[in-house]
């Protein structure tokens, strides 16, 4: 704790000495296993996907198109975010591991000590750790929840109760229904409630506060949309994306689909059929959809707001998912080959767009590569503030701004600590995996999803020239035998550097 105390006094008066009298308002917008090709300004979005808010969020900045995550899943890949760091160096690999270490700096801290209010709203879910509540890693306030995931409607204390009632002495499992928690222990109830809709009210809240005072604010607003469970959506978006879903009744006798009735089936049963493709949902798609056009919406009454107090110049705007989009949801990740919890591009590679129209053009594109443990150092450069010095994540202004020197990084590495590694650098691509295999579904005309053969990625060590073949369908190890040997020589080398898998430590 002490070591992180002298590096914020250190960055601090390093900031008081070169920041400007007003500094940038912050927001960073997390999605939730986003589709790759989910944004209908991309070339490869299909037709389906309508996200006008995002597409003009992207017209004032620019979007990195070889943008990554630091893991496949959520937990490694949010600790990656708001550190700056591989999450690997202490041993935050895969799910229950490492959690977040007390001496951490994270992005909060810093924005925290420079004189910003700090507010986290939604998902906060890094693995435990000392540092696991959102209080405990810079943030003034927090709203939402410390899972993987929670439901979108049902958020009242009742919900709880009748699930309870309902499930008599069988286990709830990971059904995550009920209040949310607000700041530390308090939990809050919406007895009416849509999740997408609270965390977009309670940012423009923070977006208000800000515009009747001098202190910036930094808003961290981590969606759980598009996560599972998408087939539970608000009813009018459902009607939106052309289809019904019906309206959930705490004191039905029957509990009609997509709302698990405990009498019927088991929870672990349940989510393998529904959260995992056990089966396949005809509207999975358009309840994904669904999810994704009120996601889109969010973005929207925020960037309103923004322009409505006069803020919006003078306000960095982050966009970015967590993680590549889950075939179990129906995300599409064209043209990607994979899905999240996997190392191929499908599961890493990640829509990021970073807007700031005070000081940055707009609509641009970059293709260089780029992680999102460079969105802490690109912050703080943008409002003046030294970053610590071990951080992994590059800034990207340089790059933003088309400067001379503006170079990307030269790779990027992926492990999940045990047989699953890959390396990006340049265009090529190394991963050594032992396959993947998941069911998989087909759209129809109707846009209704039926089942396919199965999804696969091949085994073994293989490489691609991502330039040429972005889809990873062509193995060139053979032919390249010098190149699979200096990548896996550097990856060694990366991972070295990094600790061992380590289950993580509640705060005692």
């Amino acid at each position: 704790m002490a070591s992180r105390v002298i590096v914020l006094f250190l960055i601090l008066f390093s900031a008081s000495l070169s920041a400007a009298d007003q500094k940038p308002n912050v927001i960073v917008i997390m999605a939730d296993d986003l589709g790759y090709a989910d944004l209908s300004f991309l070339a490869q979005s299909p037709p389906d996907v309508a996200t006008p808010h995002i597409d003009s969020l992207a017209k004032t900045g620019t979007y990195f198109s070889n943008a990554y995550a630091t893991a496949p899943i959520c937990s490694p890949s949010r600790c990656g975010m708001i550190t700056g760091r591989y999450q690997h160096r202490w041993g935050n690999y895969w799910y229950g591991q490492g959690g977040l270490p007390d001496e951490e700096v994270t992005l909060a801290h810093v924005l925290n000590e420079a004189g910003y209010f700090c507010t986290k709203i939604g998902k906060t879910h890094l693995n435990g750790g000392p540092a696991e509540h959102p209080l405990e890693h810079g943030f003034h306030e927090f709203l939402g929840f410390r899972h993987h995931t929670w439901d979108y409607i049902r958020l009242d204390q009742k919900d709880l109760v009748a699930y309870k009632k309902r499930a008599k002495e069988k286990s709830l499992g990971i059904l995550n229904v009920g209040p949310l928690e607000k700041n530390k222990g308090e939990v809050v109830s919406y007895e009416d409630g849509f999740t997408t809709d609270i965390f977009t009210k309670e940012a423009i809240k923070t977006i208000k506060s800000g515009s009747e005072s001098d202190q910036p604010f930094y808003i961290q607003l981590e969606h759980n949309a598009v996560h599972m469970p998408t087939y539970v959506a608000d009813p009018d978006y459902a009607r939106k994306a052309g289809y019904e879903q019906p309206v959930w009744d705490r004191e039905a006798e029957k509990w009609e689909f997509p709302f698990w009735d405990p009498n019927e089936i088991s929870w672990a049963d349940w989510h393998k059929k529904w959260g995992h493709m056990g089966e396949v949902d005809s509207l999975g798609r358009k309840r994904y959809l669904a999810n994704l056009m009120a996601l889109d919406d969010s973005v929207g009454q925020i960037m309103k707001v923004l322009e409505e107090t006069g803020q919006r110049k003078n306000t960095i705007v982050v966009f970015l998912s967590d993680n590549g989009g889950t075939i179990n949801t129906y995300a599409n990740n064209v043209p990607l080959r994979g899905y999240k919890y996997m190392f191929g591009e499908g599961g890493v590679r990640i829509p990021m767009i970073v807007s700031f129209p005070g000081i940055l053009a707009g609509d641009q594109s970059r293709d260089h590569l780029t992680s999102g443990m460079d969105v802490y150092p690109t912050i703080t450069e943008l409002a003046g503030i030294k970053s610590p010095e071990n951080l992994d994540g590059k800034s990207l202004v340089s790059v933003m701004k088309n400067e001379d020197n503006a170079i990307g990084r030269d790779f990027l590495c992926f492990s999940d600590g045990k047989k699953t590694w890959s390396i990006r650098q340049g265009d090529w691509k190394l991963i050594s995996s032992p396959g993947w295999t998941h069911a998989s579904y087909r759209l129809d005309q109707d846009n209704l999803a039926h089942p396919a053969d199965p999804a696969e990625y091949p085994k073994g060590t293989v490489l691609f020239n991502l330039k040429d073949d972005i889809g990873e369908t062509k193995d060139q190890s053979a032919e390249n035998p010098e190149r699979v040997k200096k990548m896996t020589e550097l990856y060694q080398q990366w991972r070295a550097e990094m600790g061992d898998p380590v289950r993580g430590k509640k705060k005692k």
